[in-house]
């Protein structure tokens, strides 16, 4: 740990000194305050929160097919001043999970020509029972496959607004290590210019007291010249990254620009570090495998609903008829009721099996693709991690190269003030002390980009505020 923090400590140093900007006079862009805000409020994560009431919804849409269902009929004749009939009758079926309805009703029939079997008596005729289907519909039915598919759907959308959030994190995070990157990159050219700017200044100066040829100071003028082109390129990187984090700077009040700011150092984005105690085994709870599952689950409830239509439909009904008392009032007799069944069964059942054959189908790419994105999620958890230690033993020796890069820069300053150097020579120093620089700092910002990738792909991304 000593190590670590004397490596950052160093690193520090290195990318900070030394710095002449006006940068200081402008406010700071806190990393930790700015997710905190896209977690919040930016449109992508307020979307991503509407999966919310996607999942209550399709529960609700599934529960619906065991709502109770009020139905009421009634027909009347009336010819030559006669009254044929009138016929009035009223249910209430009440669907279960269980596979059977229960259904309660009222009918009250009269008329000159009432077919006889109407018959009800002046104060009508009351009803109660059940209907069951014994063999199709029995353990599984369209109802009940409804709502387990409903909870599946529930699962995915709410395994969508994880995987939404994780993205909108990955890309703003990404963002704002590319404008940091950019901003570490402008303020070292802006010190080369400033180096440059001197040496040209010191050679002309020697060249009219006779101790350096006019060359020299055609040479020191180029190099000034190339670094402030050099700053014209990364100014126009820096413009880009600052207008595509722009897409992302949202708060309570709606969208704001981020001119007259600037990012946190690189050295402190984005150290939360979830390796050490990383295992494999962790996938399995990972939102992407957990939505390909549930995927599954729709698919394997088609499947049993398509199996069960290989049984043949038997129906039972029975129902205690209830014929109201003097008072109005029901009354229960053993031996008024109405029973019965209904069975029907396709002898060849070829559209049964052919359905069945499809919902197998189905389930077997939904576990394919299952089983296909499992390890594609190992290997890129795998490969972060390979790719997170060669990132760091590239930007350690890339920290003493910058360091050796400073110190020879610093020598070969020392000989040209004592015309033991030339400009060449400082030039070639300083060139080297520049690329080093700049490519310490995309080392640095690779190797928090890949533990970004790390965290996202094991779901370790742990959003602000959420």
């Amino acid at each position: 740990m000593r190590t670590r923090i004397s490596i950052y400590y160093l690193l520090f140093i290195l990318l900070s000194w030394p710095v002449f900007s006006d940068a200081q006079s402008m406010d700071t862009l806190d990393y930790e305050v700015f997710i905190e805000k896209v977690i919040n409020h930016h449109p992508l994560s307020q979307k991503a929160k509407l999966n919310d009431l996607k999942a209550e919804a399709s529960i609700r849409a599934a529960r619906g097919n065991f709502d109770p269902v009020l139905e009421s009929d009634f027909n009347q004749k009336h010819y030559a001043d006669k009254m044929y009939y009138r016929r009035s009758a009223s249910s209430l079926r009440i669907p279960t999970v269980a596979g059977l309805d229960v259904v309660a009703g009222y009918e009250k029939n009269s008329g000159t020509y009432l077919n006889p079997e109407s018959q009800t008596g002046s104060n009508g005729l009351w009803n109660a029972g059940i209907e069951l289907n014994v063999l199709q519909g029995l353990l599984m039915d369209e109802g009940r496959t409804a709502l387990r598919q409903g909870k599946a759907y529930a699962a995915i959308a709410e395994q969508q607004r994880t995987l939404q959030t994780n993205d909108l994190y990955f890309s703003a995070t990404e963002a704002y290590l590319y404008w940091a990157n950019s901003h570490e990159a402008l303020k070292i050219v802006n010190e080369s210019i400033r180096l440059a700017e001197n040496y040209f200044q010191n050679t002309k100066t020697s060249f009219i007291n006779g101790e350096k040829t006019a060359i020299d100071t055609v040479e020191a003028y180029i190099m000034w010249q190339d670094r402030k082109n050099l700053l014209q390129s990364v100014k126009s990187s820096n413009t880009a990254t600052q207008k595509n984090l722009e897409n992302y700077l949202w708060d309570e009040d709606g969208w704001y620009a981020s001119d007259q700011m600037i990012p946190d150092s690189l050295l402190v984005i984005n150290q939360q570090d979830a390796i050490d105690n990383f295992s494999l085994d962790t996938l399995d709870s990972h939102p992407m495998i957990q939505e390909a599952r549930s995927k599954v689950a729709v698919m394997e409830a088609e499947r049993r609903m398509k199996q069960e239509k290989l049984l043949p439909k038997l129906k039972l009904k029975y129902m205690p008829l209830l014929t109201p008392d003097g008072e109005g009032l029901p009354g229960y007799n053993n031996n008024d009721y109405k029973w019965g069944f209904s069975f029907s069964f396709p002898l060849l059942l070829r559209g049964e099996r052919g359905n069945l054959q499809l919902g197998k189908v189905k389930v077997m790419e939904k576990q394919l693709e299952l089983e296909n994105k499992t390890i594609k999620l190992q290997n890129k958890v795998l490969n972060s991690l390979a790719q997170i230690d060669y990132l760091k033993a590239q930007e350690s020796i890339q920290m003493e190269n910058v360091q050796g890069y400073r110190k020879l820069l610093w020598a070969e300053n020392e000989k040209f003030k004592m015309g033991e150097s030339s400009v060449f020579l400082l030039n070639k120093r300083q060139e080297k002390y520049l690329e080093g620089q700049l490519k310490l700092i995309d080392l640095i910002t690779k190797r928090q980009l890949e533990q970004l990738k790390f965290r996202y792909y094991t779901n370790t991304l742990v959003p602000v505020g959420e």
